[in-house]
Parts: C-alpha cells; sequence; structure tokens
C-alpha cells in the first residue's frame, strides 16, 4: 500500500498514465506499491512493474534490481512489465509490443495555421464544457467506437473502465464538444494530478455527427487548461497508429520516451537467464 507521502512524492515526479495510481487500481484493481524509484501494482498471482523511474534518469541495470526485488517479494505468476527498454530477450514474452510517448512542451508550443483554423472551423459549430460526470451518452460512444474501430480485448476492458476511473481521481476532467443541439459530437479525458504534466488520456468522437476539427478543438481547449494550471508539459500519449501518431506530430508532438511491454512468466525468464550465465 502507498502512505500519503509517497503519494505526494508520486504527485511530484509524475509524468506517465501509469504513475497515476487511481488510474492503473480502477482499471486493473490492483494494490499499489513503491519499489525504490519505481511504482508496481500487484493483483493476487499478477504484478504490473512500471519501469519509468519517479526521479532519476532510467538505468536498465537499476530497473531489473528493482524489479527482480519485487518479484523476490510478491512471487507473481505473471508479469506485466512497461519500461524504456525489456531486460532480457522478447522472444521470452507471451505478448510484447512497443512505441513511443509523445509530449508537448507548452513553453515552446505554436500552433501550426493549418490546424489553428481547423480549430475555428469546429468553434462555429461546437461548444466545450468541462465536467466530471461520465454519463450514458459517454458510454455509448465509447461502445459505438469498439463496435466501428478493431481494438484488441485489453483495450476494451480498460475502456468500460473509464467512469470507475473517473469516479476514483478528483483531478481527471472530462472536455465535451457539442453541437448547436446539445448533442455530444467528441470528448477528450485529460488527467492533471502530475506537478508538471497534464496527460491527454482519451479522446472518442462520434462517427454520425462527426465534425472536422472537433479533436482539435478539444486538445486546444485541453492545452490552455494545462496553461491554466501551470503545467509545462501534456504527454500526448502513445503513437498507436499513423493516423493517430500524424494527429499528435502535426500539433508539434515530439517522441520523449521509448515504451517496450512485455507480459512473462518470471521463472521462465529467470531460468533462461541463468542457463546463459552459465554458458
Amino acid at each position: 500500500m502507498i502512505k500519503q507521502i509517497e503519494m505526494e512524492r508520486i504527485e511530484q515526479s509524475a509524468y506517465l498514465p501509469e504513475h497515476i495510481p487511481q488510474y492503473v487500481t480502477a482499471i486493473s484493481r490492483a494494490e499499489p506499491f513503491i519499489s525504490g524509484n519505481f511504482l508496481t501494482y500487484v493483483k493476487k498471482d499478477h504484478l504490473i512493474f512500471i519501469g519509468y523511474p519517479l526521479q532519476e534518469p532510467f538505468d536498465e541495470k537499476r530497473m531489473k534490481n528493482e524489479l527482480e526485488d519485487s518479484i523476490s517479494r510478491f512471487r507473481p505468476k505473471t508479469v506485466s512489465l512497461t519500461a524504456p527498454s525489456i531486460p532480457f530477450s522478447h522472444t521470452d514474452c507471451i505478448q510484447f509490443s512497443s512505441d513511443y510517448y509523445y509530449r508537448l512542451d507548452l513553453s515552446t508550443l505554436s500552433i501550426p495555421q493549418k490546424t489553428r483554423n481547423m480549430i475555428k472551423r469546429a468553434g462555429r459549430e461546437l461548444s466545450i464544457e468541462k465536467s466530471r460526470s461520465f454519463d450514458e451518452e459517454h458510454r455509448n460512444m465509447v461502445e459505438n467506437f469498439m463496435k466501428l474501430h478493431p481494438v484488441d480485448e485489453g483495450t476494451q476492458f480498460i475502456f468500460r473502465r473509464i467512469g470507475e476511473y473517473l469516479a476514483s481521481s478528483v483531478d481527471a476532467w472530462i472536455f465535451n464538444a457539442r453541437n448547436s443541439k446539445g448533442d455530444l459530437v467528441a470528448f477528450d479525458i485529460a488527467e492533471f494530478k502530475p506537478r508538471d504534466y497534464g496527460l491527454y488520456m482519451f479522446n472518442f468522437t462520434s462517427e454520425p455527427i462527426y465534425v472536422p476539427g472537433a479533436s482539435d478543438l478539444l486538445l486546444s481547449e485541453m492545452i490552455q487548461e494545462a496553461k491554466t494550471k501551470r503545467k509545462r508539459y501534456l504527454n500526448l500519449g502513445l503513437g498507436i497508429n499513423s493516423g493517430i501518431t500524424f494527429f499528435k506530430k502535426k500539433w508539434g508532438g515530439v517522441p520523449f520516451l521509448r515504451y517496450a511491454y512485455c507480459l512473462y512468466t518470471p521463472s521462465m525468464a529467470e531460468a533462461l537467464n541463468k542457463l546463459m550465465q552459465k554458458l
């Protein structure tokens, strides 16, 4: 369990969604712990290890030592490791994926003219409101999104627990874009708990009543909110696919952290490591 003083330390240093216990615990129902300079989450026989240090540069050897200590402490049957790099062969992973986190530096942000035009266009048709109420209209939009887009089971599980996440975090906000009839056209969710970062968590749009530039308008509002809260950066999240990466890059987002995910069985990886040491 994490103590209040540790929560304050996390708030001072967090720069990723995975650094927000309220988010990860609401989604996974795992219990958070601090392991040295790293966050871990434990649920029964499963360990989630966040290999992004809170207060120091990333060092793979140091992370590996903390990971091994956590495995010794909690004795999990499976481990989900998220880190800039994986300290063993990817062939040891039951599941593996890689990407980059993208970031906006709010102090140097300059919005391109074409994007400003899109914001203006959307602003003529839409109004933005900030809310913490995740209602049936939001759930319906999420469900429709999953019907129309290929989404893996893990992502579907996360999407269906967004309401629980919002209920657990007082620093998470919904930005709604509505047309003149009051219909929900699109919405974003942002997390503002970290001292220096705003976190761009989710974006959903309505296919039947799509308005060009709606996502740009929402992001511009989120940026203004982050600036009001004196954040230095906005973490735009992972690239995910070419379309989402293009959107983040057109805003000036740059890759600032490598991302690797590995689901593995620790006993298998340990056995292979010991074998390699003997060769």
